[in-house]
């Protein structure tokens, strides 16, 4: 985990809001986790331990370690994998929007 003068993030150790839900997702080094755009819709991603490696549908790669913010929703990451032969551990923070019941006015 990240620390600096100031301590950890909040938003890896803290309490969150209600309106926020926190999971810790591993990501091994083997077989690449190919990445659906809905999975993380508006998710923020932090590298917790270890270093992902993420790779475009072109091709590209670029590798994140611990304290690397990330988003995937809409950017066209095809896949992630823990790197080095160890599995990386993410914290991924998504908005939870709850259910609003619509109700007919007469």
């Amino acid at each position: 985990m990240p620390d600096d003068e100031h301590g950890p993030l909040p938003l890896l150790d803290g309490a969150l809001s209600a309106s926020f839900h926190r999971e810790e997702v591993v990501v091994p080094p083997d077989p690449p986790r190919v990445l659906d755009g809905a999975e993380w819709p508006g998710g923020l991603i932090v590298v917790e331990r270890g270093v992902i490696e993420v790779t475009a549908p072109d091709g590209a790669t670029a590798r994140f370690g611990p304290g690397s913010v990330l988003a995937f929703a809409r950017t066209g990451a095809a896949a992630i994998r823990g790197c080095d032969g160890e599995a990386a551990v993410l914290v991924v923070v998504t908005r939870w929007w709850p259910v609003q019941r619509v109700t007919d006015v007469p």
